[in-house]
This record gives structure tokens, C-alpha cells and sequence, in this order.
């Protein structure tokens, strides 16, 4: 069944005798309008958004000059990917939301749903020229990456020494009892399986070796951290002093005045990129497309990636001041491929809970 929702879509105005305009101007006088014909005045665009700083970032670098340029009104619906994702299969005929932005592995669902997004290639999407192949290929070319926040390496400065280069520091003895690790509810879980893996000669079709691995540093595992909050405290106090984690997590405690530091590893840095996906069916199409075009130019990738200190997709954009510093390059980043794991994702959590955090 399809849901009720309350977007209101632009409809061609109609003639209206005197009174009824009398009418509608006192309506809009009090307040009470109807929203069809504020969109005949003006197209409207709806895209998903996760609130907090990362918004406050992109309004200033993509909705807000997007609107200057196109004359459009960017509306910003909240949630979470999965709930964006069920509206526009659930939708899908007439779409509440034009684009959906969206994480992995939820990306992964969204590129092998049929017929609710529209396929992406260039004559769509000339920007997504620009992309690192690693954020457009990926997604086979049916959605495209805005931004990667790099997901590596904590360390508290004041405890260890010499400094850890490698993922497999973690698997070092004299740091047991000292290690956080993700848990599968925060990010980050599906990529140390991964992770795991590959320094024991597994890959993503060949998880077994990544398990095992895991299991041995099960003991030595301080916390598997349930959410992004966990870990501030215990690495505060120096009760941890390493840890699997994001950047954008690591360098405000830094700010703070805890010593740690965020290091991408040798063997590369993985990273957690939100994605423009476009409603095939969307009413406002071209305009959904112009704004994904539009948000893989340079400028503004370069002015959400300098004042977030995100990695940029778009391989000519140019990283300044801090951002230069610690966002890793991305000839460093470790480039795992989320079509193979996202068929075993299922049972990839369903493992994570019975073998390594029971």
C-alpha cells in the first residue's frame, strides 16, 4: 500500500474569479496557504540530511549556493538511510523524495532495488567525470559519492612509542586489554571483518581468515564500542590507548586537548561515503539532476571538505589549512569493494554476534 505523505507537487495555475483571489490573499495573510501555488512561484527539491554540524556544513557549501544559482528551494527531510530507502521503494511511483543521501552498506541495497533510481552515467551526471572511480564505480555508476569521512587509526601520543603504522598494531599483545574496536551497531564493524581478512590473505569473498583473526583478538579487546559516544571517555582517561576509528571522531578530542592522533594505516585507510541517489520518478528530475551535478563540481567540494575536514570525491578538488593535513590522500584509501559483501552482510552481523561479541 502505498503511504500518505505530505509533499505537495507543482501544478499548472488555474483562473480564478476575484473573490477567490480575495480569498486566497487573506488565506495567505493568515498564514493558511495552499503549497501548490507557493511551488508554481517556485520549484522545490527534497533531499535527506543528517543533521547536526555535518548539515550545518552543507548548507553553507551545497544547498545554499545551489539555491542562489537555480532559484529553487531546498527541502531537507531528516531520518535515517534505511527509512529513506523503505520510503522510495515504498514511493516509488511518486517519489517524496527527489534525492536520497545515503551510507554504506545501505548504498548497496539502494544500487540493487529495480526501478525506483535512475542509472547515473555521465550524459546525466558530466561532473561525476571528476570522481575518483573508487566513489562513482563502485556504486555502478547508478548513484554517485559527495564525501568519505576516513575510517583508520587512534592512538593516545602520550602512551605509545614508537607511533603504530599498521592495522595489524592492534593484534600487537602489548596493547591487550587497551584496544576499542566497533561493534556492528556503530560503524566500522563490517570493515575490520574485512580488514581482518585481507592481512591473512582472505579478501572480501573469502571472509573465513578475517573471523579468525578476530576471534584471537576477542580477549584483548577493552570494548566493542555499541555507539560513537563509547569510546570518549576511555580514551579520554587513557584507560584505551588504541583504537579502530573515524577521523571526524578522533580529531575533536584532539582539539579538546586529549593526546591522540588519527593515523591512516599503511595498508590504507577505509572510508564511510554518503551517496546521491535520484528518484527515478522524481517530478523535479532535471532539477534533481542539476543539484548531484552541481554538488561534484570543485568549488563546492572543496568548501565542505576544507570547513568538515571530509574527504573530497572529486580527485581535482583541493584540500587547504587542517584539511590538507588530516584528510588522507586518496591513493591511501583502502578500497574495499561493497558489491561483493553486500550478499553476505546478513550473515556477515549474524557471525559479528555470535562469534566475536557474545
Amino acid at each position: 500500500m502505498k503511504k500518505t505523505h505530505t509533499r505537495h507537487f507543482e501544478t499548472a495555475p488555474a483562473a480564478v474569479s476575484r473573490r477567490a483571489a480575495i480569498q486566497t490573499g487573506a488565506a495567505l495573510a493568515a498564514g493558511v496557504f495552499a503549497p501548490a501555488v507557493v511551488r508554481a512561484q517556485q520549484k522545490t527539491l527534497v533531499i535527506t540530511q543528517y543533521g547536526g554540524v555535518y548539515e550545518t556544513h552543507f548548507r553553507k557549501a551545497v544547498i545554499t549556493p545551489f539555491e542562489q544559482m537555480s532559484g529553487a528551494k531546498v527541502i531537507v527531510k531528516y531520518g535515517a538511510p534505511p527509512e529513506w530507502l523503505t520510503s522510495a521503494i515504498v514511493n516509488k511511483d511518486d517519489p517524496e523524495i527527489d534525492v536520497c543521501i545515503l551510507n554504506l552498506p545501505t548504498a548497496m541495497r539502494a544500487i540493487t532495488t529495480e526501478d525506483v533510481f535512475l542509472d547515473l552515467p555521465p550524459e546525466r551526471v558530466p561532473n561525476a567525470l571528476e570522481l575518483d572511480p573508487l566513489f562513482y564505480d563502485l556504486y555502478n555508476r547508478k548513484a554517485v559519492g559527495f564525501n568519505h569521512g576516513p575510517w583508520g587509526m587512534g592512538y593516545r601520543t602520550d602512551k605509545i612509542t614508537p607511533p603504530p603504522t599498521s592495522w595489524r598494531d592492534l593484534w600487537n599483545p602489548k596493547y591487550a586489554g587497551k584496544v576499542l574496536l566497533p561493534d556492528i551497531t556503530s560503524g566500522g564493524a563490517y570493515e575490520m571483518i574485512v580488514i581482518a581478512a585481507m592481512l591473512n590473505g582472505g579478501s572480501e569473498s573469502n571472509l573465513e581468515p578475517g573471523f579468525t583473526a578476530l576471534k584471537e583478538l576477542k580477549p584483548r579487546v577493552l570494548r566493542f564500542f555499541k555507539n560513537n559516544n563509547e569510546p570518549i571517555p576511555m580514551l579520554t582517561s587513557g584507560e584505551a590507548t588504541i583504537c579502530a576509528w573515524y577521523s571526524a571522531r578522533i580529531y575533536p578530542l584532539k582539539d579538546s586537548g586529549v593526546p591522540v592522533e588519527f593515523f591512516a594505516p599503511k595498508e590504507g585507510a577505509a572510508v564511510g561515503t554518503l551517496s546521491y541517489h535520484v528518484a527515478k520518478k522524481s517530478r523535479q528530475l532535471d532539477l534533481a539532476l542539476q543539484f548531484t551535478n552541481f554538488s561534484l563540481s570543485r568549488k563546492p567540494q572543496e568548501d565542505f571538505a576544507n570547513s568538515m575536514e571530509f574527504g573530497p570525491t572529486n580527485k581535482f578538488a583541493k584540500l587547504t589549512g587542517r584539511a590538507a593535513q588530516r584528510v588522507p590522500s586518496h591513493s591511501s584509501l583502502l578500497r574495499i569493494d561493497w558489491r561483493v559483501l553486500a550478499p553476505q552482510l546478513p550473515k556477515m552481523a549474524e557471525r559479528w554476534q555470535r562469534e566475536i561479541v557474545s
